[in-house]
């Protein structure tokens, strides 16, 4: 045993670049699978703690008109309903001080800060909200600079108050700012009153004893048909949804969708990984074949030849095991310490996933073994005889070595380059299929973010042609805001639209809990300020009644088609009958009903009036569409005429609209890259892992040249060479295979966010990986190359 472990020892230390490049490629797939795995387990476990800390509530809506504390106190006698708790909440304007533009925010209140019930809102430091002193959300704190014991200023119904800061709070329900969440600030029951003149709630939580989605369900039921009676409209809240498991985080679903998607990733780095594993044993024991043959010429038995090289392979993993731990447990700290503050939760302090380790363990030890199996049984096997006659080089000529001497007019250090890259087609091939993995992915995931800026920029501007668009705090006579807007030197043009919420379902079905939650859009027709992208059917029409035109999404999900009769429920206002005429593409609402206007308004008796006004400026740049809004906020209210903050969307303009979605994906994106980036850096390894290699086995040919006269920039050039023919190869192939794997890719992050992404190809990818790769070649080569300069005559004829 002395001797076999003097033989591992050997080739370990020996071989010091091999080593290190087998370690590295086992390690940097278990690496990727532990950093996913990690990340996942963290970020879940810190997401169910907050959560599962607030009391979450499992019945969520918003109420209009607004209900006092007896009505309240009457929703708890609701059948199944445990308890009931409430929230007051409004929008307001903030600056930090009198040279900034008014920017929006919201205002909510609790009735007792130290008596909550359900969606708990949580001191993080300082104080409770106090009528002299507003707190903030966790998040928006650092996000706009409003640190606890700063003041900001803020308007409330045409009057400025400068309010001091006094503590932050985490707010489960609230939305992060990294995902589009304005300013969020907290204060007493009683100065929202004071401030708003409104001292009703209009956010209702609930919860029932034992969590079903069933029995939750029943309960909101039992609570909408309470208010119904009391003429009191209960609303979908845009988050979280309408019921709620108490156990699960309302994001998780959102984010084991994307974990999905990495994990799939990561495990493609892994196997790509393990091919490269193969390939450096596979040499290893061919080039060793002799070896195997005197080891066995003395007695050497196959299972003493296998504990050799297993042991080996057990070697290089646990020696990536030192590796592949502590960067996944940095790797998955760092992705979860992202991902919670993303959602505006404080991460926990670092920490190991035993499941990660565990599968990196499982990763590093065996699956190497498995892949290294079949060329170690192989050389294991292999007869004295066959052995002894093994040179390791052969001493035909190849077809393309043949061709390749045909041609007359290319240099012969190209030819030799070309020759020598193609000599072991085997390895290419295995080479190859890494190298073109790392590039389909990465093309891939710049392919898919591409399509998501084509489809919420290009599309959504075809499709929305208005720049700014505002809602009022009341319906207004539909003339005199039209014709006001008119008036002002930024408009070219104007609409006013109604808007209200309704549920869907197919005529002739029952009412049930599954009925889709919709958006009603009321367009005047014709209307200049939206140009639909119709699917199917056709646009609305002047004089149509009773015709509706879905959101294709919207369609696929209640189970509709174009030419069926749906029914709509107007909660307060009844029901009414329509038929689908046409279904269209809508990347910026994907439960958009549009119907005529008139006809919305006549429903819910308003007619002459509507809330939201849609217009289109003279100059339609960012800058000039910023400048428009504050401008006509101002003008509309100088005029009593009461713009809310925050409108239908969140933001007053389509380019700040188009920003925030695209800024959503950008965390999506993000992690995608990341793992990109791992891929590019296997494939780098395995490049130089097939040119050390190829010096490896060419010692004695470069020896030959070297005595001949060749330089060694002239051997240098060659094995950079062979490394570029490489990298621009797999780029070739790769290009063609991203463009289907980007399609994929943008299909199911469109259903992750339930929202079509249109595939639109860019070269961007593929130049991005032309340049990547290059460099990758080159860098990945030229450790190999300069080996090969260094290798002297003597020590090339003296190689055996």
């Amino acid at each position: 045993m002395g001797v076999v472990r003097h033989k591992i020892w050997s080739d370990l230390w020996n071989n010091k670049s091999r080593t290190l490049q087998v370690v590295l490629i086992i390690a940097m797939g278990a690496f990727a699978v532990g950093m996913i795995v990690g990340s996942s387990d963290l970020i879940r476990v810190g997401l169910t703690k907050v959560w599962q800390a607030s009391s979450p509530s499992m019945i969520n809506m918003s109420v209009d008109p607004r209900i006092d504390d007896e009505t309240l106190e009457s929703l708890k006698s609701v059948r199944g309903v445990e308890d009931v708790d409430a929230a007051l909440l409004t929008t307001i304007e903030w600056r930090h001080n009198a040279s900034e533009e008014w920017r929006p925010a919201r205002l909510l209140a609790r009735d007792d800060f130290d008596d909550q019930t359900y969606a708990k809102l949580s001191l993080v430091s300082g104080d409770w909200p106090t009528r002299k002193a507003f707190g903030v959300m966790q998040g928006i704190d650092t996000a706009y600079e409003i640190p606890q014991g700063s003041a900001v200023q803020v308007r409330i119904e045409d009057k400025i108050y400068t309010v001091d800061i006094n503590g932050v709070i985490y707010n489960p329900l609230g939305n992060p700012p990294g995902f589009g969440g304005n300013p969020e600030f907290y204060t007493t029951r009683q100065r929202f009153g004071e401030l708003t003149g409104e001292d009703g709630y209009d956010q209702l939580y609930a919860g029932v004893p034992v969590y079903s989605e069933a029995a939750a369900t029943e309960a909101a039921d039992g609570i909408e048909r309470r208010l119904e009676k009391l003429d009191v409209e209960a609303l979908s809240l845009p988050f979280p949804p309408r019921v709620t498991s108490p156990e699960k985080h309302a994001f998780q679903d959102v984010l084991d969708g994307i974990f999905l998607i990495l994990a799939i990733m990561a495990v493609l780095t892994l196997m790509l990984g393990l091919l490269l594993v193969y390939n450096t044993i596979n040499a290893i024991v061919s080039q060793q074949v002799n070896q195997i043959g005197i080891m066995k010429a003395v007695g050497a038995k196959v299972r003493q030849i296998l504990r050799v090289y297993i042991t080996m392979v057990f070697v290089y993993g646990l020696l990536s095991i030192l590796l592949a731990i502590p960067l996944g447990a940095l790797g998955a700290y760092g992705l979860s310490t992202f991902m919670l503050t993303s959602f505006n939760v404080a991460p926990e302090p670092f920490s190991l996933s035993m499941t990660a380790v565990l599968v990196q363990v499982a990763i590093c030890l065996l699956a190497p073994l498995l892949v290294s199996l079949i060329p170690i049984f192989s050389g294991a096997r292999i007869t004295v005889r066959e052995a002894i006659s093994t040179y390791g080089l052969s001493a035909g000529a190849g077809r393309m070595s043949r061709a390749l001497a045909k041609i007359q007019n290319l240099s012969r250090i190209i030819l030799l380059m070309i020759s020598n890259t193609f000599r072991n087609r085997g390895r290419v091939i295995l080479t190859q299929v890494t190298l073109v993995g790392s590039g389909v992915i990465f093309m891939m995931v710049i392919g898919a973010q591409d399509s998501a800026k084509y489809t919420f920029r290009d599309i959504l501007f075809d499709i929305l042609n208005y720049n700014v668009t505002f809602q009022f705090e009341d319906s207004e006579r539909i003339d005199q805001i039209e014709s006001l807007a008119l008036a002002h030197p930024d408009v070219a043009a104007v609409e006013m639209w109604g808007v209200n919420q309704a549920t869907l379902r197919l005529a002739g079905q029952p009412e049930t809990n599954d009925d889709e939650n919709t958006i009603l859009w009321g367009v005047p027709l014709p209307t200049e300020l939206y140009v639909p992208r119709v699917r199917q059917g056709r646009w609305l029409e002047p004089g149509d009644t009773y015709a509706i035109v879905m959101n294709q999404d919207l369609a696929q999900d209640a189970g509709v088609t174009l030419g069926d009769r749906v029914v709509l429920d107007h909660n307060l206002y009844g029901e009414t009958e329509w038929t689908i005429v046409g279904l269209l593409l809508d990347p910026a609402v994907p439960n958009s009903v549009y119907m005529d206007r008139d006809m919305l308004l006549k429903i819910t008796h308003s007619v002459g009036k509507a809330e939201t006004v849609w217009i289109k400026t003279v100059h339609d740049d960012a800058a000039s569409e910023l400048a428009a809004a504050a401008s006509l906020r101002q003008y509309f209210n100088e005029r009593k005429l009461d713009v809310r903050p925050e409108g239908i969307f969140p933001m007053d303009t389509a380019t700040a609209l188009a920003d925030q979605i695209l800024q959503n994906f950008g965390v999506i994106m993000s992690l995608l890259a990341t793992l990109a980036v791992v891929m590019g850096i296997v494939g780098a390894i395995a490049l130089s892992g097939m040119l050390s290699l190829s010096v490896l086995e060419r010692t004695r040919e470069i020896g030959v040249m070297r005595a001949i006269g060749a330089t060694s920039r002239i051997i240098a050039t060659l094995f950079v060479g062979e490394g570029l023919t490489m990298g621009l190869l797999s780029w070739l192939i790769a290009m063609p295979l991203s463009i289907p794997a980007a399609y994929l890719l943008a299909k199911t992050l469109g259903i992750m966010v339930e929202n079509e992404i249109l595939y639109n190809y860019t070269p961007t990818g593929a130049v991005y990986w032309l340049v990547i790769i290059t460099v990758l070649s080159i860098a990945a080569s030229w450790f190999p190359a300069r080996s090969a300069t260094r290798i002297s005559v003597r020590e090339s004829l003296a190689y055996q």
